[in-house]
């Protein structure tokens, strides 16, 4: 899978912190990069994220610790025993091949990935209003019982959280919003962080056509990913071009998903990627996925209505959408991936 080096845009997230003056000059240029780059490439650096380099380290300790131990270990916390889309996911689980929103036909099979995550959002308890009343992707967490873990993923977690208000600030400043128009929806964000491990083709050798991460677009509204600078991340260009990714050490990659597209009549792009493993290492990363409530609806937003005030789009409701995306992607939840 060859593609061409090159360097992602950089963006200063933190004139964007909150409490910070959003409009303030810093804010505004920040914003035009923003702008400018999400135009052409739906990918850029992010400095001034907020999430600290002794945090991340932390959990990719943690992370470590736990993809070291056996399967049947790991097992115990498996997806597949949690009714909210949270655990274990094993190395061939999850299918993402082709799961490029607009163009996708998540009905066929296709071969799984070489990778193994646990997914994880908010801890809803039971007396939590959307558990209380069924709604899908709410509900407990299923950690591993590893000490320090938890510790370590609630403290990325919250860092995460802050890192992703300050992208969608930024997104909205540069969109000619108010600052705060996306957490001002009224049904909250939804958070989904993935803790991924991509082992060495070395000890894990990839069935024929087999990828480590295959070919998709993001589902939500905005991705944080921090990793371990190990490489391996390749976006697609509008042209249809490949490029490598790097994220460098203290920098994080923030990436559009489909939904940011559908708000922006796609004047903004959430672009294919991929992950190829690498030959001899192990390689972590943590991707911080978030998605407006479950009953948002999406639409497009006034700021980039066409002339006529048409949009290319049809409204959705968020929830409605991510079900239907995991169903295609996950084989505990489609028998065609198993």
């Amino acid at each position: 899978m060859n593609a061409e080096s090159s360097t992602l845009p950089t963006v200063d997230l933190s004139p964007f912190a909150t409490g910070a003056d959003h409009g303030s000059p810093d804010a505004l240029e920040q914003a035009r990069i923003i702008d400018e780059t999400c135009r052409e490439l739906g990918f850029l650096l992010a400095v001034g994220h907020g999430i600290e380099s002794s945090t991340k380290a932390e959990l990719l300790d943690a992370m470590r610790e736990f993809f070291a131990l056996p399967t049947e270990e790991k097992e115990r916390i498996s997806i597949a025993g949690s009714d909210c889309h949270r655990g274990y996911v094993g190395i061939g689980a999850e299918a993402l091949e082709g799961a490029v929103a607009g163009s996708d036909d998540l009905s066929q099979p296709r071969p799984g990935d070489l990778k193994e995550t646990i997914d994880s959002g908010v801890d809803h308890g039971p007396d939590h209003p959307e558990v209380i009343a069924g709604t899908p992707l709410h509900g407990p967490n299923r950690l591993p019982d590893l000490p320090g873990f938890r510790e370590a993923w609630q403290a990325y977690f919250d860092e995460a959280e802050e890192a992703s208000l300050r992208a969608h600030r930024g997104l909205a400043v540069a969109l000619g919003l108010e600052s705060t128009w996306f957490e001002g929806l009224g049904h909250g964000f939804m958070y989904h962080l993935r803790m991924l491990h991509y082992p060495p083709t070395s000890r894990v050798a990839p069935a024929p056509g087999q990828p480590g991460c295959g070919t998709h677009t993001d589902y939500g509204s905005v991705t944080v990913l921090t990793d371990d600078g190990i490489g391996g991340l390749q976006v697609q260009t509008r042209d249809g071009h490949w490029i490598d990714v790097v994220v460098p050490d203290g920098s994080a990659v923030v990436n559009l998903g489909d939904l940011m597209a559908i708000w922006t009549n796609d004047r903004y792009v959430s672009n294919p990627h991929r992950v190829v493993n690498p030959p001899e290492t192990d390689r972590y990363s943590i991707p911080f996925f978030v998605e407006p409530g479950f009953h948002t609806r999406i639409e497009c937003l006034p700021t980039c209505r066409a002339d006529d005030g048409s949009s290319t789009h049809e409204p959705m409701i968020t929830g409605e959408y991510l079900l239907g995306r995991f169903d295609g992607t996950h084989s505990y939840r489609n028998a065609l991936l198993s």
